[in-house]
């Protein structure tokens, strides 16, 4: 007898019996067993695909992915319970998210094209594309969580000079594009993204913003800027400030140094202006680890500049993350060297924009930060 007949066989037999109810009633905790069944090899798989990463030795995963086992481990878990009653969202839903995740650090800690990394995974080149897409959009979305002004202010650098109430330095860095993007609206092309940052002195960001670069610095165009000069719901209190170069504002909480026209300067304003000039360190250090981080970030390649920032964003929420796990900036991976250049080099009084109310009160307590630097 046959499959087919011994089927037709056994369905009769307990037909003929009386027995309908209880197949009927069989057919469905086998169908329901089934389900189970494959849910469990689906759950089954997606661990046998975590298992398998105990493959790399913890240096040879530091260096594929940027960071260490311990640390994606936590990443895993703070995405995971992000997207929680989400997932079906997900593209590519056969690609599991420790996958996704690691196929992402890939390309943004390196420069191989979505075709070499794909080929590592077993994920195509337009299903790549999609994740890629997703997994830093996720990033992004998760950096108001790491990248966060601290609610007291706290000031630091006693370890690089003794000027007071400094929360933290301000500079610019620009992102190389691959291909000039055009603007959605208008025809205007860029080359670069500028990203604006806010450090403190372990080198953590505190605040940053992406725009497209400009002739004067993208503060004027950023919420902390409004922030900054909000008199009614200050940022900070009159005695703490940010530190940044003659390119911004001069602000109660923004402190620049002096310029020096034809050797003017006392040597106090110089020893201030030396204090200021030194707090770029940080900023320096933490675009350099940055840039050596996700070198996919020295010749970005994206189709639009919201791509771009979304992009910039979610290496900044992982440079904060990985830091916040307890790994710290390893100077042999800094290469300081492949810092673009600073574009944005023009005098903030040149762009004609000085004749503020918030300038006289900013400039006393500029001469009385110098009066500090007098040696007794």
């Amino acid at each position: 007898m046959d499959a087919r007949a011994h089927k037709v066989f056994m369905l009769n037999f307990f037909l003929d019996e009386g027995l309908g109810p209880q197949l009927a009633e069989a057919v469905q905790i086998a169908t329901a067993e089934s389900a189970l069944n494959v849910l469990a090899t689906k759950i089954r798989i997606e661990e046998d695909k975590y298992d398998s990463l105990p493959r790399y030795q913890d240096d040879q995963f530091k260096e594929q992915f940027r960071m260490e086992r311990s640390s994606f481990e936590e990443l895993l878990k703070v995405v995971g319970k992000a997207i929680a009653g989400a997932e079906h969202h997900q593209p590519i839903a056969q690609v599991s998210l420790p996958e996704k995740l690691l196929y992402t650090l890939t390309l943004l800690s390196g420069k191989k094209s979505f075709r070499e990394v794909g080929d590592s995974f077993a994920i195509s080149k337009s299903s790549g594309h999609e994740i890629f897409k997703w997994v830093t959009a996720a990033f992004a979305a998760l950096m108001p969580r790491y990248v966060k002004w601290p609610s007291d202010n706290p000031c630091s650098g006693r370890g690089i000079n003794k000027l007071p109430g400094v929360v933290g330095v301000i500079d610019e860095c620009r992102i190389p594009l691959k291909l000039p993007v055009r603007e959605e609206t208008g025809h205007r092309q860029y080359s670069t993204l500028a990203l604006q940052a806010v450090c403190d002195e372990r080198s953590r960001f505190l605040d940053v913003h992406i725009d497209v670069p400009d002739v004067q610095c993208i503060l004027l165009k950023s919420e902390l800027f409004e922030r900054l000069i909000d008199t009614e719901e200050p940022l900070m209190p009159p005695h703490k400030h940010l530190v940044g170069e003659m390119m911004y504002p001069l602000l109660i909480n923004l402190m620049t140094p002096y310029m020096d026209k034809g050797g003017e300067l006392t040597p106090c304003h110089v020893r201030y202006n030396r204090a200021i000039h030194l707090w770029n360190a940080p900023a320096e250090r933490a675009f350099a680890a940055l840039m050596s981080r996700f070198r996919r970030l020295q010749s970005l390649d994206v189709s639009t500049l919201e791509l771009g920032s979304i992009v910039v964003s979610a290496t900044c929420m992982l440079h904060n993350f990985t830091l916040d796990c307890g790994e710290p900036i390893e100077d042999a991976i800094l290469d300081f060297e492949m810092l673009p250049d600073r574009h944005n080099t023009m005098v903030f009084g040149e762009h004609g924009l000085v004749n503020w109310d918030h300038t006289s009160a900013a400039e006393k307590k500029r001469d009385n930060l110098v009066a500090g630097f007098i040696r007794k």
